[in-house]
């Protein structure tokens, strides 16, 4: 920028001038690991909790779903002649070609030109 901003002179701290780095530390060192301590017990109650969870699980059998629930899906069908399945493939390239026609179109207008 320009120290001459609005006809009026900047003045400039003497402290602003002095360019040489701070004196670094003599030495670094990395602080001590902090090991936390504990009496390796589980919390109060937590085995009957335990006990009875793992007996209610055994309780009860797991659970299969009906034949009547089972969603039994009709296989895909596959077209009879190949016909069809020849023109779905140059359908679906003429609309990849299209696409990139038309993006391709956009970049040259609005960012090459």
């Amino acid at each position: 920028m320009d120290d001459n901003a609005n006809g009026v002179v900047q003045a400039v701290d003497e402290e602003d001038l002095n360019t040489t780095a701070p004196n670094p530390p003599d030495e670094w060192r990395m602080p001590d690991p902090v090991f936390r301590k504990t009496s390796g017990r589980l919390p109060q109650g937590f085995e009957k909790e335990l006990e009875n969870a793992r007996a209610e699980h055994a309780a009860s059998p797991p659970e299969r779903p009906s034949p009547a629930t089972l969603d039994i899906s009709q296989p895909e069908p596959k077209p009879k002649n190949p016909t069809v399945k020849l023109i779905l493939v140059l359908l679906g390239l003429a609309a990849m070609i299209a696409f990139i026609a038309v993006f391709l179109t956009l970049v040259y207008f609005f960012i090459l030109r």
